[in-house]
């Protein structure tokens, strides 16, 4: 049904109720024995009635009053339909939005993937498991549902929309998060769609990966932060195992996600103003962190460069990224 159906339709019923009242008021005030006496008395029979609570106050005498009173008795099965059905209709309608993410998020800092595949499934496991916060967009019910199933945590929340509806993108709080993943099955498509992306959020933090490495240089010109050629790092990860398997096992644990004791993982943490770190030097920081915490630092990114292996004097600052190995308990304790 149309709105502007439903507006003439509630007019129309505006009047013919009001038309009623005054009816019963005319019949039953002009009856001796009546006990609707005035329109405040038409009114609160007729509301009583339409609303089935029934009080027995008021009632109409007359042969006519008992007809518009057998009306309102109609109508007010009809009222409690229509209210009933409106609202399972409303809170349908609210779960549904709920359930496909449309009422949006408030987390900030955050993880995002925009498009879903088996690849994307991998990417999103390791985030999980490393306990960060992670928004997936997908743009159909069906992944919808299939990350809700695998993913029953507070950390993941789920937006189902176009992923070209940069309004709705707005809904998983875009603008604060820390990077987003854009995926999609073929390099063109998340080229083109990388272009569209970064005309609405300029300063969007981005990561892609690509199968062919010629892209590179267009996606260095779009501004994205973190462009991964797959096959150069398969065919990396498959010559260390040839030559030298021991640096390519402790490689792969490396980068895997560590979440308990032994399960060692390459970490990474900003300095915060409050942490003793600040002005302390590198040695100094290395040697207290492996003693007190069994932590090995590795490096330092400041301003968005990255400091391999310091140099002993190096100093430390606040916002300075340390980058660090150490397990699943032990990268807790960095301070």
């Amino acid at each position: 049904m149309s709105n502007w159906l439903k507006v003439i339709l509630s007019v129309l019923s505006i009047i013919i109720y009001n038309i009623l009242v005054y009816a019963i008021y005319a019949l039953e005030s002009n009856f001796p024995t009546g006990n609707i006496t005035n329109l405040a008395d038409a009114y609160w029979y007729s509301l009583v009635t339409l609303t089935t609570v029934g009080y027995g106050d008021f009632y109409p005498i007359t042969f006519w009053g008992r007809v518009i009173g057998f009306l309102f008795v109609l109508g007010s099965l009809g009222i409690l339909g229509y209210v009933l059905t409106e609202l399972n209709y409303k809170v349908k309608k609210y779960l549904k939005k709920r359930e496909m993410g449309l009422l949006g998020t408030k987390i900030t800092n955050h993880c995002i993937i925009i498009g879903w595949n088996s690849f994307s499934k991998q990417v999103a496991e390791q985030i999980i498991k490393a306990q960060e916060q992670i928004a997936i967009v997908v743009d159909n019910e069906a992944d919808l549902n299939q990350i809700k199933q695998l993913y029953k945590t507070k950390n993941c929340f789920v937006l189902l929309c176009e992923l070209n509806d940069y309004d709705s993108l707005g809904k998983v709080n875009i603008i604060k998060s820390k990077r987003v993943y854009i995926n999609f099955d073929n390099d063109t498509d998340t080229l083109v769609y990388s272009i569209s992306l970064k005309k609405q959020f300029e300063n969007l933090k981005c990561v892609v990966a690509i199968e062919n490495i010629e892209l590179k240089e267009s996606f260095n010109y779009l501004g994205i932060q973190y462009i991964i050629p797959k096959k150069e790092i398969v065919s990396k990860f498959i010559a260390s195992y040839i030559f030298e398997p021991n640096v390519a096992l402790l490689t792969e644990d490396l980068i895997s996600t560590s979440i308990k004791v032994g399960d060692m993982d390459i970490c990474e943490t900003k300095i915060k103003v409050s942490s003793s770190l600040i002005n302390t030097s590198y040695i100094d920081a290395y040697i207290k962190q492996k003693q007190q915490n069994n932590i090995i630092l590795l490096g330092v990114n400041r301003n968005e460069q990255l400091i391999k292996n310091p140099s002993n004097s190096f100093v430390l600052k606040a916002n300075d990224i340390l980058i660090f190995i150490a397990d699943g308990e032990a990268k807790k304790k960095l301070v």
